[in-house]
C-alpha cells in the first residue's frame, strides 16, 4: 500500500464515526446495504453477484475521486471486528482490491445482523481498539506511528498560542520509535503525559478527538497563520516608523521582505486547507474561514497603495535603481509585482491570492462577495486611465462577474459584461502620498 494510501487507512481506523442505521435497498444498479453514518455520508456495499467487488460512499472525496475514502476504511476495520471470526489482522490490508475484496466477502454475513450491526461496530471497536494485539501490531508500525503522532500534536498543538502542528513538540524530544515503548509517565510534564497515552491508548486517543475535532484543529491552525500575517504588516509598520531594528538586517524589514512572507503565508494557508482535506473532511464554517482570511490579506494589501518612505524621519540608504514596487506594498504583490526567475517556486509568481481564490469553490467565498466587489472597485480608483488593469484586477472582476451571472441570471444567454464594477476611473494613483 502506498504512503498515501496507508496514511489515508490510519486516519479512517482512527476516526470516530457513528453508524445510525443499516439498511438493504434494491435499486436499477443492484442490490446494496447502505450504512448511514451520523453524518450526510452513506458507505454502501453492493452484492457482489450482481456487482462483484463494489463499495461506494457518498462523500465528496470519494465522488471526485473514486479513490477509497476514510468512511469506508473506517467501516472495513468496524466490520471486520464484528463478522469475522477471530477479527482479520489489519496488516493483512495491502491494497485498494484487498479492502474491496474483505469488505465485498463480507456482504452475505451482513443480512444476518443488520438489526444489530450499529450498535456491535461502536461497541467492539471500543473493546478491540485497545486491548488485541492486532491494534498493537498497527500502532507499532512505522506508518500508523508517524501518522498517530502527528494527529496527536495537531490535536495538542491547540493549546500553544504560537506553535503550529507541524513544529509542535509537546515532550522536548518526540517517539522516534515506538516499539522502544517508553514510560508514559513523565514527570512533571502532563502535556507530554497525555501526548505518549494518546498515541499508546486508542481510548486515550478516541476520547481526546471526540473533544478536539478536525475543525477545531484545522481553525486554530489557520488562526495561527493569520497572525502570521498581522505580524509582516506590524514588522513592516514599526520599521517604517522607527527605522531599522538593532537586532533585524535592515533588508529583512523592508516592502520585499514583507510582501514575501505573506506570499508564503497565503501559499501556506492553502496547502493546510488542501492537506487537512485530503485528510477527511472540514465543515463549511471552517472552509468559509480560509477564504476570510485570505480576503483579509488582500483587503489589507490594496488599503497600503502609498509610499511607505515618502515622510519617515530617519535616514535610509537607497540604491539609484530602486524600483517603485519596492516602496509600495500595493505596487510590490498586485500593481506591479517581481518578474521572478524559472528557479523561483510558482507559489511566489501566481497572482497574489486571487489565484487561491479561484481555485476554491464558490460557495466557500460567495458570502465574501460585497468585500470583493469593494476590493475590485479600490483597485479601480487607484489605476489611471492610460495604464493597463493590473492582472489581479482582471482576474478578480471576472471571478465576481461570472458568479454573478451564474448565481442570478442561469437562464439567460445574452448577458453582456458591465464595462466595470468599480465607479469611472480617475487618472490618478495614490502611490505616492
Amino acid at each position: 500500500m502506498s504512503p498515501p494510501s496507508a496514511s489515508q487507512a490510519s486516519s479512517g481506523i482512527a476516526a470516530d464515526f457513528v453508524v445510525d442505521r443499516v439498511r438493504r435497498h434494491e435499486s436499477d444498479r443492484g442490490a446494496y446495504f447502505a450504512f448511514q453514518m451520523d453524518r450526510p455520508e452513506s458507505v454502501r456495499i453492493f452484492d457482489p453477484a450482481e456487482r462483484g467487488q463494489h463499495v461506494e460512499c457518498t462523500c465528496e472525496e470519494f465522488q471526485s475521486s473514486q479513490t477509497i475514502c476514510i468512511h469506508i476504511y473506517w467501516l472495513f476495520d468496524g466490520l471486520n471486528a464484528v463478522l469475522r471470526t477471530p477479527p482479520a489482522p489489519r496488516t493483512q490490508v495491502t491494497s485498494r482490491e484487498d479492502v474491496l475484496a474483505q469488505i465485498s466477502a463480507l456482504y452475505g454475513l451482513i443480512g444476518s445482523q443488520l438489526l444489530l450491526l450499529p450498535a456491535s461496530l461502536s461497541a467492539t471497536r471500543d473493546e478491540t481498539m485497545s486491548d488485541t494485539d492486532d491494534a498493537t501490531e498497527v500502532m507499532s508500525s512505522p506508518t500508523f506511528s508517524d501518522v498517530r503522532m502527528e494527529q496527536v500534536r495537531d490535536m495538542l498543538s491547540v493549546f500553544d498560542t504560537v506553535a503550529l502542528p507541524e513544529n509542535y513538540d509537546p515532550e522536548g524530544v518526540s517517539i522516534s520509535n515506538m516499539n522502544e515503548r517508553p514510560s508514559l509517565y513523565v514527570p512533571n510534564n502532563l502535556t507530554a503525559t497525555i501526548y505518549r497515552l494518546a498515541i499508546r491508548d486508542e481510548k486515550v486517543f478516541r476520547s481526546l478527538r471526540k473533544v478536539i475535532t478536525h475543525d477545531i484543529c484545522a481553525n486554530v491552525h489557520f488562526s495561527k497563520q493569520r497572525v502570521r500575517a498581522r505580524e509582516a504588516f506590524e514588522r513592516l509598520d514599526n520599521y517604517i516608523e522607527n527605522g531599522p531594528s538593532i537586532e533585524i538586517e535592515e533588508s529583512d524589514q523592508d516592502i520585499p521582505t514583507c510582501g514575501s512572507m505573506l506570499r508564503y503565508v497565503v501559499n501556506q494557508i492553502c496547502q493546510i486547507r488542501d492537506s487537512r482535506l485530503s485528510r477527511g473532511p472540514l465543515s463549511a464554517t471552517v472552509k468559509r474561514r480560509v477564504a476570510e482570511i485570505l480576503v483579509e490579506i488582500l483587503q489589507e494589501v490594496c488599503n497600503r497603495n502609498v509610499d511607505v518612505y515618502y515622510r519617515i524621519h530617519w535616514e535610509r540608504s537607497v540604491a539609484n535603481d530602486e524600483p517603485d514596487r519596492n516602496r509600495n506594498l500595493y505596487a510590490y504583490l498586485i500593481d506591479d509585482p517581481p518578474r521572478f526567475g524559472s528557479s523561483t517556486p510558482n507559489w511566489m509568481k501566481e497572482t497574489f491570492v486571487v489565484d487561491r481564490l479561484q481555485q476554491m469553490p464558490a460557495d466557500e467565498w460567495r458570502h465574501l462577495i460585497e468585500r470583493l466587489t469593494s476590493i475590485v472597485d479600490q483597485m479601480h480608483e487607484y489605476m489611471p486611465e492610460e495604464d493597463d488593469p493590473p492582472v489581479a484586477y482582471t482576474k478578480l472582476e471576472r471571478m465576481i462577474q461570472d458568479y454573478t451571472i451564474e448565481a442570478f441570471e442561469p437562464s439567460s444567454s445574452s448577458v453582456q459584461r458591465r464595462p466595470t464594477l468599480g465607479i469611472p476611473r480617475q487618472s490618478q494613483r495614490r502611490r505616492f502620498e
